[in-house]
């Protein structure tokens, strides 16, 4: 299948069958696509929980209730709930910890190479240092960054996804201890397998036509 195809194909899902889940190769290969995923100055700010525990999904439904509470039920008959998560200590340590990695991995060949990774982000950071919302909201776009790859992925491989940012970030964070982690939850996706009465997966797509959305100039 190309990948025109598998875009063509992608839709949220609106209903998942309870009984039918995710082979651990499966969520293995979709873990290491997001991992591989690109982020502004490779600042790579992401944590992700996943879960396919009947408990923890549970627990997670918490911060569906109320306004949310359309999303209790898709969350519990997935076979398995991602937290998307940022973390909240993009500091100096980050940093240290970022470049020690790409050494590693022989991404910086040199003390030249190294010293102007380090003054590129060192000086981005800082020039924003006085603003934190600016900067958890930098993070944050990251992540959907890594969103897009992974949902297209599990497309491919058959997986149906929804995405989900109906629910309350702070109950979440209590349920789940993620203030505790340095953490702050960014949006659930949801992946598993259709049921038969999904509405929504022989709905034709509807998008603006290309001369609506992009300009040539």
């Amino acid at each position: 299948m190309s990948i025109l195809e598998t875009a063509k194909k992608r839709y949220s899902t609106k209903s998942f069958n309870p009984n039918k889940k995710i082979s651990d190769a499966d969520i293995h290969t979709l873990k290491t696509i997001y991992q591989l995923s690109p982020s502004s100055i490779n600042i790579q700010p992401w944590h992700t929980l996943i879960t396919d525990s009947e408990e923890r999904k549970k627990q997670i439904t918490q911060a569906t209730q109320g306004n949310y509470i359309f999303n209790e039920q898709k969350i519990l008959d997935a076979s398995h709930i991602m937290v998307l998560c940022v973390r909240n200590d993009i500091d100096q340590n980050h940093l240290d910890k970022l470049l020690e990695k790409e050494q590693a991995d022989g991404r910086i060949p040199n003390e030249e190479i190294y010293n102007m990774t380090r003054d590129l982000r060192n000086g981005f950071l800082a020039s924003h240092s006085g603003s934190p919302e600016f900067l958890q909201n930098w993070a944050a776009n990251q992540i959907y960054i890594a969103l897009g790859g992974l949902l297209l992925a599990a497309a491919d491989m058959v997986i149906d996804t929804l995405t989900m940012e109906g629910f309350d970030p702070e109950i979440l964070s209590a349920v789940l201890g993620l203030k505790e982690k340095g953490l702050t939850p960014v949006t659930l996706v949801a992946l598993g397998y259709h049921n038969d009465d999904d509405f929504n997966a022989n709905l034709p797509k509807s998008r603006f036509e290309l001369d609506e959305i992009f300009t040539h100039f």
